[in-house]
Formats: C-alpha cells, sequence, structure tokens
C-alpha cells in the first residue's frame, strides 16, 4: 500500500459534540483531507442521517464541500449514508462514491445525482495511500477505510464496527500489507467495560499510538478501553479535529 505524506481527520457528526457550538446527534461523518505527492484530496466517511446537522457543522469548521473527491459510505444504515443525496447536489459533478455492496434504491437515487458508484466487494486501494478493507460481514455489510500515513501507518476510520472491530484491525493489517496501526477512529459498537478492555488490551498488544472511539461505542466501552490503554485514548465527538504528517 502507498503511502500519504499528511492527513488531517475533522469529525463533523457525532453523538455528542466536541465543540459546544455544534450540532450532536446519533450518527457519523468524518472529513479527511490528505496530500499525496503535491496534490491535496479530500473526502467524506459517512454522511450522518442529518442533512441540518451537516451543514450546520460543516458551515462552523469552515469546510469547503467543493474540494471533495471522494465519498466513503461503510454501510448501508441511515444513520450514516442518510444525508448522502442532498448532500451530492452541493459537490463536484461526477463525485465518487464508495460503497461495500449493492442496494438497489440508494443506487438509484445516488446516480440519479451524477455520482458515480464504486462497489468496494473486496479489498481496493482506490487512491494512493488510501484504501477500502472490501465488504465484511456479520449480518451486516460493512467496509472500512484505510489510511497509510508515511512514518507513521494505517490510520483507520470505521463506521459501527459490526463486523468487529478487532476482526476490522486484522483485516486492515492484512490488506494493506501494513503491519502497523497507528490511529483508529469511529464507532465501535460495544456497550459494556468488559468488552471495552478486550479490546482495549488488543490495541494494547498491537501498540496503536491513539484510540478515539465514539458514535456506537456506550460510555462504559469507552470507559474499558482508556482503563487500558490510558494516554493513548482520545475522546471524540462534534468539532474534533486531527493532524498526522
Amino acid at each position: 500500500m502507498n503511502e500519504v505524506d499528511f492527513v488531517r481527520i475533522t469529525t463533523i457528526v457525532d453523538n455528542s459534540a466536541w465543540k459546544k457550538e455544534l450540532a450532536s446527534i446519533w450518527g457519523l461523518s468524518f472529513y479527511f483531507e490528505f496530500i499525496v505527492g503535491n496534490k491535496k484530496h479530500a473526502g467524506l466517511m459517512d454522511t450522518s442521517g442529518s442533512v441540518s446537522a451537516f451543514l450546520r457543522n460543516a458551515s462552523k469548521l469552515g469546510l469547503n464541500l467543493f474540494e471533495v473527491d471522494s465519498v466513503f459510505i461503510s454501510h448501508w444504515h441511515s444513520d450514516h449514508f442518510g444525508a448522502l443525496t442532498k448532500l451530492l447536489s452541493l459537490l463536484k459533478p461526477q463525485t465518487n462514491v464508495y460503497v461495500p455492496s449493492e442496494n438497489t434504491f440508494a443506487f438509484k437515487q445516488i446516480r440519479g445525482c451524477g455520482a458515480v458508484l464504486r462497489i468496494c466487494s473486496k479489498p481496493i486501494e482506490f487512491i494512493s495511500g488510501i484504501m477500502s478493507t472490501g465488504e465484511m460481514s456479520n449480518g451486516i455489510q460493512e467496509h472500512s477505510l484505510l489510511i497509510n500515513v508515511k512514518n507513521k501507518g494505517l490510520v483507520i476510520l470505521v463506521g459501527c464496527s459490526h463486523p468487529g472491530i478487532i476482526k476490522i484491525l486484522k483485516r486492515a493489517q492484512k490488506v494493506s500489507g501494513v503491519e502497523k496501526i497507528f490511529a483508529v477512529m469511529g464507532g465501535f459498537h460495544i456497550s459494556s467495560i468488559n468488552e471495552g478492555m478486550k479490546v482495549g488490551r488488543f490495541l494494547r498488544d498491537v501498540d496503536v499510538k491513539l484510540v478515539s472511539p465514539c458514535h456506537c461505542t456506550s460510555v462504559k466501552a469507552k470507559k474499558g478501553i482508556a482503563k487500558v490503554v490510558g494516554g493513548r485514548y482520545v475522546k471524540n465527538g462534534s468539532g474534533k479535529i486531527m493532524v498526522f504528517s
């Protein structure tokens, strides 16, 4: 897998707000900017299900949506893709939309907006240094986003981790050929303190430097993770910005 020189990740929408003036609603959306060589790219990882919350926060954060050249939808739940079709009208024509699987109804709407659908049923490096794990299933079809940062390793963005967060991280290492996981952000889909501690032990054992669970990760699970990984735990929420370079 190739490398990017720089990545900035902004949490546009989450269940909780990092900045008090921003909206929080059940759902998830990240804005990621990265540089490969001398070329800058921007993309969205999920869109949440609320157009109003997304646009309010994006405006307050000063994000330029017309710079977005790719949209990555982790899975077909409305709190992750529900705002997509309305947002596509604000993006560049023929924006690439990367999805894990077929969805006839959604596909009709997305194509009607002029976007180009790309199904990531198998792992694919769709932009240099940016990769999909390929579709993984545990009753729900989902894929996760991998960013390989030079001199750091993988920064992994997950939607809801329905296939299991540990399985996703192992898959990421395998398909990317990159052993080092530097950071993991997104919904871990666990609820108990014991589940959190189990995940925390795995993250500690593989030496992940930054752990930032949000969205569908319960307060108890977050406490379990933080108890194990200590200072590597970073709180998230609408408006949180992280830079890796």
